[in-house]
This record gives structure tokens, sequence and C-alpha cells, in this order.
């Protein structure tokens, strides 16, 4: 049974989330989805484990992204919808995105995918000059520049609540330029920042986690470091969990498609590595070229097999086909998508998933992990622990974080006609044929996604919405938004007493 407090949190919410789907929050190691169910007798909240079905997506690579020209990968609403039709097809539910430029208009894109049921785990840094930590040499990045983009960033997306979480660095610490000694207790700073801003300019609590590299001595180090908060290991440390991982993403290519299996992939070791986790885990990267085309066991028999307990799913590497000979589909000079043979094997291996339907109630809230340095000293002695002490906030960045950065483009879901036909762009499948794909917008994301009380309408090629459905909805419209806004009045008197 859900607690009284989760409704009358979500209640109280319910004012500036009857714009969006509910967010996805965390309990212990897992990833919770809300959804808010209408029926005759009113309004029920039904609250699952999460897993991640997704892609990483950076068409174009990481020389894909120029800030100077006024636009990223989601500000072309006819990208977005034709990408939109074809994560459907491939049947996902999340994908990664390693740069965006905070400066530029997401409204569009952030709605269609948020009707059609994607969210979203965005870098909050670039491969630009001062747009990420040197994690040679972090205290060198680690400056009012620096953090000014990234507050930029979380302005930009903070109100898209599709938003799942935001990674703070990705492969900073590895073994080498002697990183793993000198970046730890920098990435530390950096979300112990980011959720310090979070808290002060955001309406929802935010996931900041980090993105480890492929490299198995320090990975256990890594996330024992990362999600540490407890000094005694029976009380939480205010300090230590300000600045600790919310949930940590592993980039991992060991098992091979056709080649690899269970033992052979390392699978169970990490296994058992991770057992003790309290943070919620994925794959943030996961696909080995070695052999294809990919066959994608390690999908079904390792993420959603083995790792079932340990793991909430992962990120497929990667959507567009690039020069390093990953991919999943090809993207020709005039826009249009073709599938790959690649395409069409993770397709199959997700449709083969029978992912456990858990409760939230049914999932242990585990918070308190005991920081221990001798334990991540004996699993890399040269690892940056330096008694978890985590630099100074400096004065300009402490400013930052009171004053909030001086961003006009902050993001919000907007009332748009919702094409189910997208047209502009052809898709073929692997053998050619061009697909006539559609998108699906669930009802329960368009009614969620009430702007100024309004249903957005939806439109095919062929039909749209009539005046009196629409009408019918605007009236439905209505009502949510002004129940919603009693009820939240309400919610926050109660919990004044809890």
């Amino acid at each position: 049974m859900v607690s009284l407090r989760s409704v009358l949190m979500l209640l109280a919410l319910g004012s500036h989330y009857a714009n969006a789907i509910l967010p996805i929050e965390i309990k212990g190691r897992r990833f919770i989805k809300n959804v808010q169910v209408h029926s005759d007798s009113g309004v029920k909240l039904d609250s699952k484990v999460y897993f991640i079905k997704g892609v990483d997506y950076q068409p174009g690579g990481s020389s894909g992204y120029d800030p100077r020209s006024g636009k990223d990968l989601l500000s072309d609403r006819d990208i977005c919808e034709r990408d939109a039709a074809v994560f459907q097809a491939l049947g996902i539910n999340t994908v990664r995105i390693y740069s965006l430029n905070p400066d530029v208009n997401h409204d569009e894109c952030m709605t269609i995918y948020n009707g059609a049921g994607i969210s979203f785990i965005l870098d909050v840094n670039s491969g630009e000059q001062g747009e990420s930590l040197n994690r040679a040499d972090p205290s060198s990045t680690y400056n009012e520049r620096y953090l000014t983009r990234v507050f930029k960033f979380i302005e930009a997306f903070k109100e898209y609540t599709n938003v799942l979480g935001f990674f703070a660095g990705n492969e900073v610490i590895n073994d080498q330029e002697n990183s793993a000694w000198v970046s730890p207790q920098y990435i530390r700073a950096v979300q112990r920042d980011m959720k310090q801003y979070i808290a002060k300019h955001a309406s929802r609590q935010i996931p900041v986690g980090y993105s480890a590299a492929n490299i198995v001595e320090l990975r256990g180090p890594t996330l024992d470091y990362l999600q540490c908060n407890s000094k005694d290991g029976s009380t939480i440390d205010s300090d230590l969990q300000e600045s600790r991982s919310d949930f940590l993403g592993l980039n991992t290519y060991e098992w091979c498609s056709g080649s690899s299996d269970w033992k052979s992939s390392g699978y169970d070791k990490l296994n058992a590595s991770v057992s003790d986790a309290v943070i919620p885990l994925l794959f943030s990267e996961v696909g080995c070229i070695l052999h294809m085309p990919r066959i994608f066991d390690e999908i079904s028999e390792g993420l959603f097999g083995g790792l079932i307990n340990t793991f909430n799913g992962g990120l497929v590497y990667e959507y567009t086909k690039e020069a390093n000979g990953y991919g999943l589909v090809e993207v020709d000079t005039e826009g249009n998508v073709k599938y790959l043979q690649d395409f069409a094997n993770l397709r199959e291996q997700y449709e083969k998933v029978t992912l456990p339907d858990i409760n939230k109630d049914d999932v242990a809230d585990t918070k308190i992990y005991k920081c221990a340095d001798s334990e991540i000293s004996a699993g890399y002695s040269n690892f940056g622990v330096k008694d978890f002490d985590v630099p100074d906030q400096p004065d300009e960045i402490t400013h930052l974080i009171e004053n909030g950065v001086n961003h006009n483009n902050i993001g919000k879901f907007v009332n748009i006609t919702y094409n189910q036909n997208p047209s502009k762009y052809k898709v073929y499948d692997q053998q050619g044929t061009e697909l006539n794909l559609t998108i699906s917008y669930p009802p329960q994301n368009l009614r969620n996604a009430i702007v100024g009380g309004n249903i957005p309408e939806v439109a095919s090629t062929t039909s749209r919405a009539s005046s009196s459905s629409k009408n019918d909805a605007a009236a439905y419209g209505n009502k949510v938004s002004i129940g919603n806004s009693f009820f939240a009045v309400i919610a926050s008197i109660l919990l004044s007493f809890i």
C-alpha cells in the first residue's frame, strides 16, 4: 500500500504536475514510476519499479555538437517526431543524450517525447573547452565558468518531468593521467553543487548521478566511493549525503554477442560485487561490437536475466551508426532513417524480455552505506579517497546557488498538435522497404500534459479530433486543474502535521 505521506506529497505537487506525467523517483536501489490512474471512483496512484530499456543517442558522434549552430538534438521538431516513432518501434522507454545546448529551446521536442512516453537521462557537460571537469587536473576546471554552464543546463531542463536524471560526469575516473587519484572528490563536489542548486531552484528533486568507465578494477571502488553517505555505518552524514550519487551508470562492453556468456563476460562477478548497493544501478552504455551484427543476448540473458535483481536496465550504445562502427540505424544526408540488422536484433531482445512487476511498497528503502577508506583502497590502491573530504565550494559558486544563474531559457511543456504520422522524413527497414510509422500518444500522457487547462490536440495525416471532443477534453482538463489546486492546498496543510 502507498504510504499516506507519499500520496500527500504527490497531491501537494499536483497543481504543478497537472501539466506533465509524474516524475520518476528513487526508493532504495530502484527507480519508481508513479502513474495517476483515473476512474469513475476518482484518481488512484499506481507506483511500480521502472526498468530502463533504452539507447544512447548522439547522432553525428562527439563532433556533432556545435553550440554555435543554435540547435541541438532536441531543438528540431521534425527530427524529434521521426525518432519518437523509431524509438517506439524499437520498444524503448529511455534515452541518454551526451551533449545539449542549454541556450536552445527544447519545448516542442520534450513535449512530443513526453507524450510518446520517452524519458531522458541527460549529461550536463559537453566536449567544449571549460564545459566539463579536466580529469587530469580537475581543480583547474572546477570554477564559476563551468558551474554556470551546469546550472544553466539545470534551468533549461528542470521543468520537464520526463527528465529522469542528470549525469554529473562521464568516465572522469579512469586509470589514465592519475585521474583515479585526483578526480573523485571533484565529482562529489559537482554533485553537491548540482543538488544544492536543484533544491533551491527546482520544484522537484531531480536525481543526480555519474556514468563510470568500463574498467573492472575501478568499478567497485568507484561505486563504493560515490554511494557512501555514513562515517559510522549507522547514521547518515548530511555532507556525504549531499555529495553522493543518487544513481550510478556503468559503461560496459564485456559481453560480446555470440561469444560470451554469464561467466566468461564476468557478469557473475559483477552481480556479486554490487549486491550490496543502496542506489539504483544501470548500464549507461552496453553493446560490444566484436562480432557484427550484434545479437544482444546480453540483454535477455544478462541485463534482464541474471542481473535483474541488481540492475535497473540499461542503454544500448548507440542509436545512429558513426565512424566508430556502433549503430542501430543509419541516417542519410536528407535525414531519412534506415534500420540496420542490429536494430531488428535489439528489438527482438526487448520484445522477449518479461520484466517483473514490482510494487513500490515491496522495495526495500535502504539508505545507508558506510564510507570505508580501507575497502576502497584495497580494491584500487591509487584511488583518491582522501578521507572523503570534498573541496570547499568557492564563493562564486555559492553565490550562483543562492541567487540562481541569469538564464531566460527555462524549458516547459507546451500546447502543441501531436502528429501521429510524421511525414517529413522516411524510415526504411533493413531490407530497404519504406515503413509507415506512427507515434502512439497514450491518453494518460496527454491527459497529464494539460497546458492552460486544455488537452493537447492529437492529429494524424487523415483526421483530427472533432471540435466537440476537444471541448469535452478541455472541460475535463479544467476540472483536473482546479481539483489539483484544491487538493494541493489541503495536502500541504496535512503534511505539516506529519
